[in-house]
C-alpha cells in the first residue's frame, strides 16, 4: 500500500517541478515532507515553511524558491489562489483521496500560511522579562534563602544566651523554676526567629519532601500505581498523536490495522483514570468527618475547600503557561519550529487563569493539554453540592445526588455520541470538532469522576466506622478473600480489555467505517470511559478492603511509581513542552513508525523526569508550602 501512495505522488509531483522549477521546488515527495533546508539556503535559495490549515488535520510543506520571492509575497491572497490551483492540477489530493477514506483532503476551505524559518521567532516583551525574573527569583530564593535563615537564626540565638546569661548572673539566689521560664523563653524566641524567614524557599526542604517516603493509608497503595501508569500512558498517547499530526498521512494511515496503533489510541484512556482518582481522593478529602463537622457548623467554610483547591494548581499553572508562552518559543529554530509556536501561542490565556478555556467552542487554546485542569476543578466544584448536603442533610440524599450526577452527565454524553455519529474511538479521532464539542467538556467527563467520588465517600465512611453496602461488601469479603480477589481481578481485566481490545474487528476493517453498526459504534463511544472507571475500581476493591498481595502492595506500590506519582502533577504540566519543542526542531520529518515512537518516547520520558524534579523542587514544593502556611494562617487565625 504505502508503494503506491508514493509512486502516486512521484507521478503528481514531477508534473509540479517540471511547471515551476527552477523558480520553487518542494522539499520532498510527500505530504508533510521537510527536508533540504540547509542544502536550499547554502545554494543561495531562499526557503519558506507552508501551513495548509484544513480539516482534520493541517498539512505541512517546505518550499525552496528564488530569492526574487519572499515568505510575505507568499502570504498574499491571490499568490495563495494560484498556488492552490497548481496542486490540485498535479491530482495529488485526488489520489489521496481514493487512497485515505477516512481522510477526505480539500484545499477548496483551507487556509495557507507561509513562514520564514530564519525570522518567525517573535519580539521578547515585557512578559519575557518578567517570567526570566521570575523563574530568576524563584531559584535564588530556594538556593540562598536556607543560608541567610540559618544566618538570621545564629545571631538572633546568640543575642538570646547573652540575655540569659545576664539574667542568670543577676538572679544566682532564684529557685529552679525561674530558671526553667528563661529556658522556655529562648525556645519561644527561636521559633519566631525561624517564622521569620521563608523558609519556603527552601531547596533542602524540598528535596527532603520529594525523596522521603512516608507510609499513610497501604490501603491506598494501589492509587499510586494507577497514577503513574496513567502519567506513563500520557506521555505515550501524546507522543503518538503529535508525530500523526506532522508525520507522513500514508505512514500513519499504513499503520492503522497494526497493533500499535490499537495501544496507542487506548492510552488517551488515562486520562479517565485521572478523572477517576480525582473524583476519588475529592471525597476522601472532602468527607472526612472533621470537615464535615466544620461545614455543618458554618455551610460557608466550603468556600475555603474550593479555595484551597484553587491555590493549590493556579500558581504553578500560571508558571507553567509563561514558560511555555514566553521563554520556550525562543531556543529553538529549523523549518518545522513553526509547527511548536503554534502550540506555544497563547492569546486566550485569561481562559485558562479562571478554569473556562474548554467550554470555548474553538480552536484557539492557550496551552492546549491544560484543558484536563479545568475540567477537573469544574467537577471538583460540582462536589461540592454534594457534600454541603452530606453535612447539612444525611448521607443518603448526597450520595443520591452523586449517582444523579453520574446518570445525567452519561446519558448527556451518550446523546451526544447518537446525534453526532461519533464512532470508536480511532475514528473519532478524525471527526470535525470532536474535541471541542465533546472531548474536552465536563458533562462528557463526569462519569468516571463521580464514580470515583462515590467510591470515595463509601471508602471514607469504612475509615470512619460508619455501615454503608461497601461496608457490608467487607464484611463478606473478609470470609472468602480469595475468591473475592479472583473476582474482582477477573472481571476488572475482562472490563478494561474489553474496551481495550474489543474493537480490534472493526480496526482491521478500517477503511469500512459501517462495518459495525453506527448505533452500537456510537454507544461504545459513549460508555467506554465509564467502563475503565468500572474496571479500576474492581481491581481497587481487594486493595481497599486491605487484602495485600503482590500485585496491589509490591506492583502497584513500588518506589519508581511513588517517585512518579509525587511529580506527576509537575510532569503533566510541561511534558507537552517537550514535545512540541523536541518535534518541532526536527529538519527532516519524522518517520510514523514503531521505531520513531519508542524512540522519542523514552527520550521524551527521560527529559520529561529531569524537566519536572527541577520543576517540583523550585516551583511546585516551595508553592505548596506556602499555600498550606497561608490556608493554616487564614482558617487557624
Amino acid at each position: 500500500m504505502t508503494s503506491l501512495l508514493m509512486k502516486a505522488e512521484i507521478e503528481g509531483y514531477k508534473k509540479l517541478l517540471e511547471d515551476i522549477w527552477p523558480y520553487a521546488s518542494l522539499s520532498g515527495t510527500s505530504l508533510n515532507q521537510f527536508g533540504m533546508f540547509e542544502t536550499c539556503l547554502r545554494k543561495g535559495y531562499y526557503y519558506s515553511s507552508l501551513k495548509i490549515d484544513m480539516e482534520p488535520m493541517p498539512s505541512y510543506y517546505g518550499l525552496c524558491h528564488s530569492r526574487d520571492c519572499t515568505t510575505d509575497d507568499f502570504n498574499d491572497e491571490q499568490l495563495q489562489s494560484d498556488f492552490k490551483e497548481l496542486i490540485n492540477s498535479t491530482g495529488i489530493l485526488d489520489k489521496y483521496n481514493v487512497k485515505m477514506k477516512l481522510f477526505k483532503i480539500s484545499l477548496d476551505d483551507a487556509d495557507f500560511i507561509f513562514y520564514d524559518p530564519l525570522n518567525y521567532k517573535k519580539d521578547s516583551g515585557i512578559m519575557f522579562t518578567f517570567t526570566l525574573f521570575l523563574i530568576g527569583m524563584f531559584l535564588i530564593l530556594s538556593c540562598f534563602n536556607p543560608i541567610f535563615c540559618q544566618l538570621m537564626n545564629f545571631k538572633r540565638q546568640v543575642k538570646v544566651s547573652i540575655n540569659t546569661r545576664d539574667i542568670e548572673n543577676n538572679a544566682k539566689h532564684d529557685d529552679e523554676n525561674q530558671g526553667l521560664t528563661n529556658n522556655e523563653i529562648t525556645i519561644i524566641k527561636q521559633v519566631e526567629t525561624n517564622k521569620s524567614c521563608f523558609l519556603d524557599y527552601s531547596i533542602q526542604a524540598s528535596y527532603n519532601t520529594l525523596f522521603t517516603f512516608k507510609d499513610h493509608d497501604t490501603n491506598l497503595s494501589i492509587m499510586e500505581g494507577y497514577r503513574s501508569i496513567g502519567f506513563l500512558m500520557v506521555i505515550f498517547g501524546h507522543q503518538f498523536l503529535d508525530l500523526a499530526k506532522s508525520s507522513f498521512k500514508f505512514e500513519m494511515i499504513a499503520q492503522l490495522k497494526s497493533w500499535l496503533c490499537l495501544n496507542l489510541v487506548n492510552m488517551l484512556y488515562s486520562v479517565d483514570m485521572f478523572f477517576w482518582l480525582g473524583g476519588f481522593f475529592s471525597a476522601y478529602m472532602l468527607f472526612e468527618k472533621s470537615k464535615v463537622k466544620l461545614v455543618k457548623r458554618n455551610g460557608l467554610t466550603i468556600f475555603g475547600f474550593l479555595l484551597h483547591r484553587i491555590l493549590r494548581i493556579w500558581p504553578c499553572y500560571v508558571v507553567a503557561i509563561l514558560i511555555s508562552s514566553q521563554l520556550v518559543p525562543y531556543i529553538g529554530d529549523g523549518p518545522r519550529w513553526f509547527m511548536a509556536l503554534d502550540r506555544f501561542e497563547c492569546a486566550t490565556g485569561w481562559r485558562n487563569l479562571i478554569f473556562i478555556d474548554n467550554l470555548f467552542y474553538d480552536t484557539q487554546y492557550c496551552f492546549p493539554w491544560g484543558w484536563y485542569l479545568s475540567t477537573d476543578m469544574q467537577l471538583f466544584i460540582s462536589s461540592l453540592i454534594p457534600m454541603f448536603l452530606y453535612a447539612k442533610l444525611n448521607s443518603r440524599i448526597s450520595k443520591a445526588v452523586i449517582i444523579s450526577l453520574l446518570v445525567i452527565t452519561q446519558t448527556i454524553g451518550t446523546v451526544m455520541s447518537l446525534q453526532n455519529e461519533y464512532l470508536l474511538p480511532p475514528f473519532a479521532l478524525t471527526q470535525q470538532n470532536m474535541h471541542q464539542n465533546y472531548y474536552t467538556k465536563p458533562f462528557t467527563r463526569g462519569p468516571p469522576y463521580y464514580l470515583g467520588l462515590l467510591l470515595g465517600v463509601l471508602y471514607r465512611e469504612i475509615k470512619e466506622n460508619n455501615m454503608n453496602v461497601l461496608n457490608k461488601l467487607q464484611e463478606y469479603s473478609q470470609k472468602r478473600q480469595f475468591k473475592f480477589k479472583l473476582f474482582c481481578y477477573i472481571l476488572g481485566c475482562l472490563i478494561i480489555g474489553g474496551i481495550w481490545f474489543g474493537w480490534r474487528p472493526a480496526q482491521l476493517n478500517y477503511q469500512n467505517q459501517d462495518y459495525w453498526n453506527k448505533t452500537i459504534q456510537s454507544i461504545w463511544f459513549a460508555f467506554c470511559r465509564l467502563g475503565i472507571a468500572i474496571g479500576m475500581s474492581l481491581l481497587s476493591l481487594p486493595c481497599l478492603f486491605g487484602m495485600k498481595d503482590i500485585f496491589n502492595l509490591t506492583f502497584m506500590r513500588n518506589n519508581y511509581f511513588r517517585f512518579i506519582n509525587k511529580i506527576s502533577f509537575s510532569g503533566y504540566l510541561i511534558h507537552q513542552i517537550i514535545i512540541f519543542g523536541l518535534l518541532g526542531q526536527f529538519y527532516q520529518t519524522p518517520n510514523f513508525s514503531f521505531e520513531t515512537i519508542f524512540t522519542l518516547y523514552i527520550g521524551n520520558l527521560f527529559i520529561t523526569l529531569i524537566c519536572s524534579i527541577i520543576f517540583c523542587l523550585f516551583i511546585e514544593q516551595p508553592l505548596t508550602r506556602m499555600e498550606y502556611s497561608l490556608m493554616k494562617y487564614m482558617f487557624n487565625k
